[in-house]
């Protein structure tokens, strides 16, 4: 997709993930060029015995599931951002990442990585076309 002459290119290969409590769709954005180029999902409910404790029913505890995703989520991202800014020449990265999720994001992701992201923006874009995401991001 290329983005309007109403805003400024980007100057750099820029990799853009947006994130939700599933998913991270990463996006290449170079001159006038943004596209969707990968997208990570979070594993099925993966190692559901380490995540679930029993309550008074019987009843899963859904809370730490959902935390136990998010951490797999932000690992592979954390990981596939490293070989991208490291090897396959992109110069930068922005991460969006719901604001609910924002401390669990910094938590989970490698400390050496957090550094080299040059924003963590604060929204669940993750669902939204990608003209909308760039809009949404130049603006701010």
């Amino acid at each position: 997709m290329q983005i309007s002459d109403h805003y400024r290119p980007f100057e750099k290969k820029v990799v853009i993930a947006v994130t939700n409590n599933e998913r991270a769709r990463l996006l290449c954005a170079e001159g006038r060029e943004v596209n969707e180029i990968e997208v990570i999902d979070t594993p099925d409910i993966a190692a559901i015995e380490r995540t679930m404790s029993k309550h008074d029913g019987g009843e899963a505890d859904f809370d730490a599931m959902k935390l136990h995703r998010l951490k797999e989520l932000y690992t592979a991202l954390g990981d596939r951002l490293r070989v991208m800014l490291d090897h396959e020449g992109y110069a930068e990265a922005i991460v969006c990442v719901p604001e609910i999720n924002k401390n669990t994001f910094a938590e989970h992701l490698p400390g050496d990585m957090l550094k080299k992201i040059s924003a963590v923006v604060p929204k669940n874009l993750a669902s939204m076309d990608i003209q909308h995401i760039v809009r949404i991001l130049l603006e701010s």
